[in-house]
């Protein structure tokens, strides 16, 4: 007999792909497709399908409409449907499930997993026609409607006796000893066997040893209470497939009220078993990866801190991320850092012990508890097999890709009893891993917590000191390295603290950073160079051009090009008076909206540095594609020009290479003559540091740039 699957994909090539797969599933399978799914209700209609493959997401309507559309037909309640969905369509899943979804595949779809799903669904499906045919078959073997010499109703089985046969519910009814005294039709197709086989049999004896064992227990229980035991599930074999029943067991009572045996009543619950279960799954896994997700992992947690005190036992919390992962999804596309994240699980379901449990909490992060280990040396090695796991080169798409993770440890019980506790724990390990040169692991320490913590303090001191007016701007100057003419000035933020005094950034803005402050910090900054350059403009005072440093986060607000040009236009200050400072970390971890951004920004005459170069991992072709006027180099490089002939070659090809690339090249940090006279000889074309002039207070422009537009400094640092 041809088994057919019905095929519904508004892509050709899914329709061809999926057809190829069904016929690799035996000679009797057969595919009809369509592109079409209002084409494919019309075939529906007059022809029989024995499976549904059906994408979700289709331009005439999606896949949970058309699978209810096919449930309110005649006759295709029972056909089974598989769903096409993307990795991440959680809500999806649900629709289509309420629809009447029976299983769901995510693309793209292995032949191996489509045949494997397929074919386990129709034998399903199969044995579930085959029982309802078992019953009917045997209900009309029994009815003997024939000849009657009245009008009550056929000879044979009553009606009553007839419906309790055709009803495709499991009945059975046992008397004290276990022996079967009636069974309708749809309960002896289940062995199949004819009733009158079973009628007089220990009917525990059609089940295997476990469940026979169960039914024996329950049936003393009820015989034993005279009580019902009502709603509990049961898992039966037959031939081969589980089937899932939803049972009651019931005393039959004679007419003094003494029970002289059981009914057993259970109805088929495979299919609604299935989607509770999906629907449980899809709310504590992980879509793309398959792993636990963040609720399950604080399940187990918290069981194991339950555990590890009752038992006075230790477990692990770790907590992983992988590093510079963004890096991949904005160079090689979304779909590539999917399938290494799906690589990822893979490889850390396989090195962990069978006792661990593994997560993904989001993004790249992951979380394992490690359940037995013997001592700290053990976690050591199991973390260094973890990571080494990861390390090994992945395949995504045909390219070989390398990439590393960094690892933090919370222990449990000793460094906390709460979920959270142990959480913040670990995570705080991790990023002293990341701040330790990445690839590695490290343990939570107490003095971690005391940094976390007043981190937290001075988190809150920031945000009054933003909304007191605490802070304040110093400028340092930038001059020509040949004429030593004043031909810029960088911006550099101040936070006068009540208590601990005037602060310099190195002490409060990685806090500020982490904390999401650095939004606001940078709009302040932004707005106060603004209203500064146009007061001393208001005063016939012109201030050369001034840089702003601005970081990686205030790109995460896409409206910074919107604010600055909004800001600058508020002033009436000329574009070309700022120029902002970007850093290399900022290339590398956001490449095309960075790009889009900036380019934006230079159109309207802002200029645009890049600080800190040298230190970073930014690719010559970055540096070649970014509208950037302005290359700065990083202070390491002019420190050890005096003494390193390999410093001062780097320092001169890059001098070269911006030449080349139309930028103007500025050395920071020069702290004496010699520096100084080295790097004029290098190409650099402008010159900061203590050297040329130390940071000045904003009152104090006025004395640099009072009567000139240029000013000529001695070669002696100025207060």
């Amino acid at each position: 007999m041809n088994t057919c699957v019905l095929i519904v994909d508004d892509r050709p090539t899914n329709l061809r792909i999926y057809a190829q797969f069904v016929t690799l599933m035996g000679e009797r399978y057969s595919a009809v497709t369509y592109a079409d799914p209002v084409e494919a209700l019309h075939w529906l209609r007059d022809n029989q399908a024995d499976l549904m493959v059906v994408d979700y997401r289709m331009p005439q309507m999606n896949g949970a409409e058309f699978i209810r559309k096919v449930r309110m037909m005649p006759g295709t309640s029972e056909i089974p449907a598989i769903v096409i969905t993307a990795h991440q369509d959680r809500e999806c899943r649900l629709a289509a499930l309420d629809a009447g979804a029976t299983d769901f595949l995510q693309s793209p779809v292995s032949h191996v997993e489509f045949c494997s799903r397929a074919l386990s669904l129709l034998t399903k499906s199969k044995k579930s026609v085959t029982l309802r045919q078992r019953a009917s078959e045997t209900e009309r073997k029994h009815a003997k409607v024939g000849e009657t010499t009245s009008t009550d109703g056929p000879s044979g089985k009553s009606m009553l006796e007839q419906i309790i046969d055709t009803i495709p519910i499991m009945i059975n009814a046992t008397d004290r000893s276990g022996n079967c005294l009636f069974t309708n039709a749809y309960q002896s197709a289940l062995f199949d066997k004819d009733p009158d086989e079973m009628v007089g049999a220990d009917f525990a004896n059609f089940f295997e040893p476990a469940l026979a064992a169960n039914s024996r227990r329950r049936n003393e229980l009820v015989l034993k209470s005279g009580l019902a035991i009502p709603h509990y599930e049961e898992k039966i074999t037959s031939d081969g497939v589980d089937l899932i029943f939803h049972c009651n067991k019931s005393p039959l009572l004679n007419h003094k009220g003494e029970a002289i045996g059981v009914l057993t009543t259970a109805v088929d619950i495979t299919a609604r078993k299935f989607a509770e279960e999906h629907r449980t799954h899809l709310a504590l896994h992980d879509m793309l990866t398959g792993l636990p997700n963040r609720v399950l992992l604080a399940e187990n947690v918290k069981s194991t801190i339950d555990h590890c005190k009752k038992s006075n036992s230790e477990a692990a919390l770790l907590l992983l991320d992988l590093d510079r992962f963004k890096i991949i999804n904005d160079t090689r596309g979304h779909h590539s850092g999917d399938a290494l994240l799906r690589e990822v699980a893979d490889r850390i379901s396989r090195v962990i012990g069978s006792e661990d449990f593994a997560a993904r909490i989001g993004g790249d992060e992951f979380a394992i508890i490690l359940n037995k280990f013997d001592s700290v040396d053990s976690i050591n090695s199991r973390c260094t097999k973890i990571l080494n796991a990861i390390n090994e080169p992945y395949a995504i798409s045909g390219v070989g890709q390398v990439i590393s993770a960094s690892i933090g440890v919370s222990l449990i019980p000793g460094d906390g009893d709460e979920y959270e506790e142990v959480l913040r724990m670990a995570d705080l390990a991790m990023y002293d891993a990341k701040a330790n040169g990445r690839n590695c692991h490290r343990f939570f320490s107490e003095d971690m917590n005391e940094i976390a913590q007043a981190d937290a303090a001075l988190e809150n001191e920031l945000r009054d000191a933003l909304n007191e007016n605490q802070f304040s701007l110093e400028y340092q100057p930038i001059v020509d390295a040949q004429t030593l003419e004043y031909v810029g000035l960088e911006a550099l933020i101040r936070w006068d603290h009540p208590v601990r005094g005037r602060l310099l950034p190195i002490q409060f803005i990685r806090v500020a950073d982490d904390s999401g402050l650095m939004d606001l910090l940078g709009n302040w900054v932004i707005g106060e160079v603004c209203r500064e350059i146009k007061a001393h403009a208001d005063d016939g005072i012109d201030l050369p051009r001034v840089a702003i440093n601005v970081s990686p986060r205030q790109f995460q607000n896409h409206n910074l090009c919107e604010e600055l040009l909004a800001c600058i236009e508020a002033n009436g200050i000329e574009p070309s008076k700022i120029t902002i400072e970007i850093t290399e970390e900022l290339l590398i971890d956001n490449n095309e909206e960075v790009r889009a951004t900036l380019e934006r920004i230079r159109s309207h005459g802002v200029g645009i540095s890049i600080d800190d170069f040298g230190t970073g991992y930014s690719s010559l072709q970055y540096l070649r594609d970014l509208p950037a006027n302005c290359l700065k180099i990083d202070r390491t490089f002019i420190s050890r020009i005096e003494h390193s002939a390999a410093d001062r070659a780097i320092i001169g090809t890059i001098a070269h290479l911006a030449h080349a690339l139309g930028m103007r090249v500025v050395a920071e940090g020069v702290e004496n003559d010699a520096q100084l006279d080295l790097l004029r000889i290098s190409g650099c074309d402008e010159i900061q540091g203590f050297q040329i002039a130390r940071p000045q207070r904003a009152e104090n422009l006025r004395k640099l740039f009072d009567g000139r537009k240029v000013h000529q400094p001695s070669r002696s640092a100025e207060g």
